[in-house]
């Protein structure tokens, strides 16, 4: 997951800071993290879409699987000693699309809370 640097604030892991002297700067500021936070939702929503069709893809291997246990013969027996030796892993496409959707929903809160931060501190 490559980001476009910004000006006032710095994403490091999923940790959100902002660095302003000026009133200017926030408002700044605040459009920039407004537009990171479109940047990252697009990238979550991607990201969602890719999870979906690799638990279809999952789903669908495990069907085939299961038809392929259940046939019988030297030609299924076969096809099940072919399989063993592929590396179609699904869940571990699973589990790393998941963790990257995690990932992108805790830079979405920090962002939420560096913006909030940043009104406040407009407001007072």
């Amino acid at each position: 997951m490559q980001l476009r640097e910004m000006r006032f604030a710095t994403i490091v892991g999923t940790e959100v800071t902002v660095k302003v002297a000026s009133t200017a700067e926030a408002k700044a500021a605040i459009k920039e993290l407004r537009h990171k936070k479109k940047e990252v939702g697009l990238l979550k929503r991607r990201v969602a879409a890719e999870l979906k069709r690799a638990r279809a893809a999952e789903a669908k291997a495990e069907k085939t699987a299961e038809r392929s246990r259940k046939q019988k013969g030297f030609f299924a027996a076969l096809g099940r000693l072919s399989s063993a030796f592929s590396s179609d892993d699904h869940s571990e496409d699973v589990e790393r699309l998941e963790k990257d959707l995690v990932h992108t929903e805790e830079i979405l809160h920090n962002i939420d809370s560096c913006i909030i931060q940043l009104e406040g501190k407009l407001l007072a």
